[in-house]
């Protein structure tokens, strides 16, 4: 009985609410449209200062979609 409780427990934890999954939703989107942001302004860039941040900028917002991306999946297969 009490293991059964647990493991209920335990699945209502691993669950993604739609909130959640709205949340992450918006989280990658404003993390894409930040990457390209950053990548466009390479192409006007005179700064060699400024276009290293750029790109470091870029690839953290790159980072932080696939992070996203991957905690996602893995919440899925544990539902699955």
């Amino acid at each position: 009985m009490f293991n059964q409780q647990g493991q209920q427990q335990q699945q209502g934890m691993n669950t993604v609410s739609s909130k959640e999954l709205a949340y992450i939703t918006d989280s990658l989107k404003n993390e894409d449209l930040l990457a390209k942001l950053a990548v466009h302004g390479l192409s006007d860039c005179q700064s060699p200062q400024l276009k290293q941040k750029l790109e470091q900028i870029a690839q953290d917002r790159l980072h932080h979609s696939n992070q996203l991306l991957r905690t996602l999946q893995q919440q899925t297969q544990m539902t699955h």
